[in-house]
């Protein structure tokens, strides 16, 4: 997008695109608006173009974009639309409605995802304490559930690794209900492995 007439509303996008091994995702994000050309009271016709952004080496990226409600510009409410394309993962294409109300977005926050068919956005946090070396726990969980109570007695919340029958990793929402259990919960039951270390 050109550089934007001075005292416009923007709403500055975040985002994080980091792999389950930590390293930051290859590709880009773009930011197409939708209408390409708008009316501003103050500034005449504006035409709009595609913002790209690329993950820096934490696996961030940052556009300001013009908000999609900017006073003085018509047509207001519009979208725009966020594509996703990375060389090692799947990517996604979605609407996304940019506010001048909230001036700062992060995308783990607005991005959708449709559990029935397996997506997941993946928000990082920071880093718990290490556990006890060496100390691990398998949870097998033979018979399909859509929660799994894991036991696992390790005295500490450990990191969790879930595998399906079909060998592939699952997302799912994990709450450590204690230092000795996890609970498991997923939006369809399935049988499967949860690895804790």
């Amino acid at each position: 997008m050109p550089s934007l007439p001075a005292g416009m509303q923007t709403v500055t996008v975040t985002g994080t695109y980091l792999h389950p091994n930590g390293n930051p995702f290859t590709g880009r994000v773009t930011f197409t608006p939708e209408p390409v050309v708008v009316t501003s009271a103050q500034h005449d016709t504006i035409i709009l173009g595609t913002v790209e952004a690329q993950p820096n080496d934490d696996g961030t990226i940052t556009a300001i974009l013009l908000a999609t409600d900017a006073a003085g510009i018509t047509p207001t409410g519009w979208t725009y639309k966020v594509t996703e394309r990375w060389y090692a993962a799947p990517g996604r294409t979605y609407p996304l409605s940019l506010p001048a109300a909230a001036p700062a977005v992060d995308l783990a926050d607005v991005a959708p995802t449709a559990p029935a068919a397996g997506e997941y956005v993946v928000v990082t946090g920071p880093p718990g304490p290490a556990g006890p070396p060496g100390a691990t726990y398998q949870h097998t969980q033979g018979t399909p559930a859509a929660t799994w109570q894991v036991n696992h007695q390790l005295g500490y919340r450990p990191n969790i690794s879930i595998i399906n029958g079909a060998g592939r990793v699952v997302y799912a929402d994990i709450e450590h209900s204690t230092a000795n259990l996890a609970v498991i919960t997923f939006p369809t039951a399935f049988a499967g492995t949860a690895t804790c270390s």
